[in-house]
């Protein structure tokens, strides 16, 4: 009996691990069109503006280690609980898995905060007027 319970432990931690990184990666990919369809249309009326894909001030930006730390406490408790139950030896990998993911997740989010470059900006979009050259020098210049 303990054999089945901790194999069906592994298999929901398993099956919870991939529905959350599904999850994620569909509201990234959402995301990402929802910006890009955006920024079509800010082209097609005539206005370049990059902060449209990528804004220079995110909220929060702190998903991946919100969600790591969740995962790292589940492990921990898993860990804890299969301990105190006596069958860690079946089912140590349904404690491991998001007790690890939950650690990567975190070092995931150290790293990218740690080689985050800010791109520089002057906040405003520029405008696209056809038949205008803003490449060209000072047109009270002669060449």
């Amino acid at each position: 009996m303990t054999m089945f319970f901790g194999f069906m432990t592994a298999l929901v931690s398993i099956g919870s691990g991939v529905l959350i990184v599904m999850l994620i990666v569909k509201g990234v990919m959402s995301r990402d069109r929802t910006r890009k369809e955006a920024f079509e249309l800010a082209l097609q009326k005539g206005i370049y503006d990059p902060t449209i894909i990528r804004p220079n001030k995110r909220p929060g930006g702190n998903a991946a280690l919100g969600w790591g730390i969740a995962l790292l406490g589940i492990g921990i408790a898993q860990v804890i609980g299969f301990i105190t139950l006596g069958i860690w030896n079946d089912a140590a990998i349904g404690a491991l898995v998001p007790l690890f993911v939950g650690i990567g997740l975190i070092i995931f989010h150290t790293i990218v905060k740690r080689n985050a470059v800010d791109i520089e900006t002057n906040g405003k979009p520029i405008q696209l007027v056809p038949g205008v050259d803003k490449t060209s020098s000072d047109p009270g210049q002669e060449q």
